[in-house]
């Protein structure tokens, strides 16, 4: 009996872990298999829109955020300095995500992206998207 419920409990916890695993839904019109696109529709946790929100958000909430960038924190890594009308940020922004294009203090840009909260360091944004607006 003992051994029985000792199976039921480890099937029943792994259920989540084994959906997760999955890689989500994946019925009719989900585009299985398909790399671009995605899910067009509201979020349910609103994105912040300062980086003073950001600082303060939990971590991987939505973050749309516009201002310039003003500097890089070190040539060995990403990340740069962020700032709005409300204050400033440090974002993670890949090569990639640049796409070969150049972005001045001078440009108005709007990132687009989560708060990546640590431990040890105040929040930061890992960009998914840059535009630039001016």
């Amino acid at each position: 009996m003992r051994y029985f419920l000792s199976l039921t409990l480890v099937v029943l916890l792994s259920c989540p872990v084994m959906a997760a695993q999955s890689g989500g839904f994946d019925g009719p019109g989900s585009g299985a298999g398909i790399t671009a696109g995605g899910f067009q529709g509201p979020v349910s946790v609103p994105a912040v829109d300062t980086a003073q929100k950001a600082l303060g958000s939990r971590d991987d909430t939505p973050a749309v955020l516009t201002g310039h960038i003003v500097s890089r924190v070190s040539a060995a890594d990403d990340d740069y300095i962020f700032r709005d009308r409300t204050g400033q940020i440090r974002v993670e922004i890949d090569d990639e995500v640049f796409a070969g294009r150049t972005v001045t203090p001078q440009n108005l840009i709007r990132i687009t992206g989560e708060v990546d909260k640590d431990i040890i360091r105040d929040g930061k944004v890992d960009v998914d998207v840059l535009e630039i607006l001016k």
